[in-house]
């Protein structure tokens, strides 16, 4: 197990960061379940919130069971009153080749630790790791209908990103290098467009034909 720290809340509560291992399917079985309705279809990309526990399973397994040299996921663990480890927030990359510079990247917190901090600091840790590996962007998508997601990007003061939109969503692109305003959060907050559900994340890149 790769300990990559602990970040604690606002409130003071101890989260522990790191990498994710094989035996973790379990753990974001568990944390799936545990989103909201809302989050849940969002995150999965369906036009529904009751996710059967057999798909959320193999999404869970393909973010532990992948190619270490595109795929990287970190995950952010508790302590819970069972004393057993719990997962609150996962944060992944992935790039079409081994020595791709793009990478798109999906992270998920749970509901009940949303607004902590706690999605800007897997990010900026993802991101760390992400440099050392050569990857010098990341890439996000948008769901047009995530309309509080779409006001909070227009609201961003970030510099050097490129946006785009195609059917629907937006995609966002930016430098590893830059830095976001403290005050304006993470900007991946934002949910990417297909959380888990990218044929990326199965190493098959997505084709620009399919927007």
């Amino acid at each position: 197990m790769k300990k990559l720290g602990v970040y604690t809340t606002p409130s003071g509560q101890k989260i522990a960061i790191r990498l994710i291992e094989k035996t973790d399917t379990d753990l974001l079985v568990e944390m799936f379940e545990k989103l909201s309705p809302e989050s849940r279809r969002l995150r999965f990309q369906l036009y529904t919130a009751r996710i059967p526990e057999e798909r959320m399973r193999q999404e869970a397994k393909a973010l532990t069971d992948c190619d270490p040299q595109r795929h990287l996921a970190v995950v952010a663990t508790i302590t819970g009153d069972d004393s057993q480890e719990h997962a609150v927030g996962v944060a992944h990359f992935a790039r079409a080749t081994p020595k791709a510079t793009d990478a798109e990247v999906a992270i998920v917190v749970r509901d009940d630790f949303q607004r902590k901090g706690l999605g800007k600091h897997l990010l900026r840790t993802l991101a760390n790791i992400a440099r050392q590996r050569g990857v010098t962007h990341f890439t996000a998508w948008i769901l047009a209908e995530n309309i509080r997601l779409m006001k909070l990007v227009k609201g961003m003061e970030l510099k050097d990103v490129e946006s785009e939109t195609r059917h629907g969503e937006q995609k966002i692109r930016v430098p590893l290098e830059a830095q976001v305003p403290e005050k304006q959060g993470c900007w991946l907050a934002l949910s990417p467009r297909q959380w888990l559900g990218s044929k990326l994340f199965f190493g098959k890149h997505k084709q620009e034909s399919s927007g």
